[in-house]
């Protein structure tokens, strides 16, 4: 059996077509998570007038209805920044584009619970390999994802 190894000394870094293929993957789970927070934001701020208006009607003196109001709103607004956060980073993503943009809101992601999470560390994972810096740092504007 004259049988020939396979060489020792082969590159094992990701071919550009898996490199698209991770980034397509995250962009789309990125859009989803940023769409989600999104839709949040609506609830929470009928659930702060609601609870105003419930509130400021109550015959409790110790009712404090514009701090519910506040805390509500001041969730919406976290959720409506980091749904923001998450739609950018998606599309810079798909244009290969902000490379620290990308990493920031995958960072960001991981506020959002388990899930985001999940999707905020495989992003990190996938962002911080060579090939994919480097597909950033291309400037040639070809984009396969």
């Amino acid at each position: 059996m004259s049988a020939t190894p396979p060489p020792l000394n082969v590159p094992r870094g990701w071919t550009t077509h898996q490199v698209a293929s991770h980034l397509h993957t995250l962009k789309i789970l990125f859009y989803i998570l940023g769409a989600l927070e999104l839709l949040l934001v609506p609830i929470l701020v009928l659930g702060a007038a609601g609870g105003y208006i419930s509130e400021s009607n109550s015959a409790n003196p110790d009712a404090q209805p514009a701090l519910l109001a506040a805390i509500m709103v001041g969730a919406a607004a976290v959720f409506a920044a980091l749904g923001s956060l998450n739609i950018i980073g998606a599309r810079r993503m798909a244009e290969r584009r902000s490379h620290g943009l990308c990493r920031i809101a995958a960072g960001a992601a991981c506020l959002a619970g388990a899930l985001g999470i999940a999707l905020g560390v495989y992003a990190l994972i996938v962002l911080m390999r060579p090939e994919v810096v480097a597909s950033f740092a291309a400037t040639d504007g070809t984009v396969a994802a």
